[in-house]
This record gives structure tokens, C-alpha cells and sequence, in this order.
């Protein structure tokens, strides 16, 4: 029997996906200084993904693992909030579906401010030419 399929008296249950990402979505909603990315269209992705979230049923395992994009508010700490969404999804979905939680990752897609402006972060690759004018910045004043 799927692990999506309980059994009840006389009958199967049997919990969607969609219902799934519904309960994971309801909770990172619920978590102050963190939101859900505005989604204009989907990825090409294994699993059934819905607006920024992933879930993935491992039938063979009767686990599933989530996988969830997010936006944290300017000024606060990325792991600690990262942290408490995957602590709050995991123990939701437990709760409410009964299914073992194998993995929630967590996406920090970027930071967003007061004024509800997203902010993307694009940290730029390691240039060379400038660790070296640093580096000679750096020699410059011990000579």
C-alpha cells in the first residue's frame, strides 16, 4: 500500500500532494520575517512543485521531502529563520498528514524590505584582477 494511502475503517485514504504543499505553504506564511516569492511561472522539476514548493512522495521509503523557495526580511538572521521554517514545516506535516519527513530544504531566493520591494542577491564570482589590487592595496601600507 502507498504510503499516501492510509487505512480506515473499511476504506483508504488517500492524502494529495497538492494538499501537502497547501499545509507546507500555510506555514512558512505563518513564520514572521519570511515570505514566499512571487511566481510568474514554473521550472521543469521532478515531483509536483506549486508556486515556489516541491514535495516529493518516496513510495518505496513512505517518506516524502519538500523542498521550498523563500524571501527573508532585510535585517535578519538567514540561518535562524531558515531554521525555524524547516523545524515548523517538518512538524506540521507530521502532524496533519502522518507521514515521516525525510528532508526540508530550504531556498533562500533573497531578501525583501519594508516596502515589500524583493531584493535579489547576486554575489559576483571572485574576480582576480581585484584580490590582487587588494592584495597589493594591503602590501602597499606595511611597506
Amino acid at each position: 500500500m502507498p504510503p499516501d494511502q492510509k487505512k480506515s475503517n473499511g476504506g483508504l485514504i488517500h492524502i494529495s500532494e497538492d494538499v501537502i504543499v497547501e499545509l507546507t505553504r500555510k506555514t512558512i506564511q505563518g513564520v514572521p520575517n519570511i515570505k514566499m516569492p512571487a511566481r510568474l511561472g514554473s521550472k521543469f522539476v521532478i515531483g509536483r512543485k506549486s508556486g515556489g514548493i516541491k514535495v516529493s512522495v518516496e513510495h518505496s521509503e513512505g517518506t516524502i521531502s519538500v523542498d521550498a523557495d523563500v524571501l527573508v526580511k532585510y535585517g535578519q538572521r538567514i540561518p535562524d529563520l531558515a531554521w525555524d521554517v524547516q523545524e515548523k514545516v517538518k512538524e506540521n506535516l507530521e502532524r496533519y498528514t502522518g507521514y515521516d519527513v525525510r528532508a526540508v530544504n530550504i531556498n533562500v531566493q533573497g531578501i525583501y524590505t519594508t516596502s515589500n520591494d524583493d531584493i535579489a542577491i547576486d554575489l559576483p564570482e571572485a574576480d582576480s584582477e581585484y584580490e590582487n589590487e587588494s592584495v597589493n592595496k594591503n602590501t602597499d601600507a606595511v611597506n
